[in-house]
């Protein structure tokens, strides 16, 4: 695949993980991972290490969490042939589905992720989520 093609595609991956992560469904934010991915939040104490742990993560928040992701940048880099790296700037509008009076978080981060690109889809290998920023909100 040339790499301006597997590019676009990895830069669809990375903004289709925003809207399956707050909207689901959960099989297709899955899909998204290879299945030996890992996902960490060091400032959360949160490490996953399967597709399967991560999309189980999302199922419980989608049932209990308000989301709204917005990526305002991402860098796409070839690292080998089919590896790539990325640098993903998000904001993140955090809420509690049950308590609509708790407050209210906004995160300000990147995402550190390494993508593989194989039988013409771009998958997460690993993704480290930094946050730079937490505010609460009333």
């Amino acid at each position: 695949m040339e790499n301006n093609a597997a590019i676009k595609l990895c830069e669809k991956t990375v903004h289709d993980y925003i809207q399956y992560r707050d909207l689901g469904p959960v099989e297709n934010y899955q899909a998204l991972f290879t299945d030996d991915a890992t996902f960490s939040v060091p400032k959360l104490n949160i490490a996953l290490s399967s597709s399967e742990a991560i999309a189980n993560r999302a199922k419980n928040a989608l049932m209990n969490k308000k989301s709204i992701h917005m990526i305002t940048s991402t860098h796409i880099q070839q690292l080998s042939q089919n590896s790539y790296s990325n640098v993903a700037h998000f904001i993140l509008h955090l809420s509690d589905k049950n308590t609509p009076d708790a407050q209210k978080k906004i995160f300000n981060g990147r995402y550190v992720d390494t993508l593989i690109v194989d039988n013409g889809k771009c998958l997460i290998k690993t993704r480290d989520v930094l946050i730079d920023r937490m505010d609460t909100l009333p």
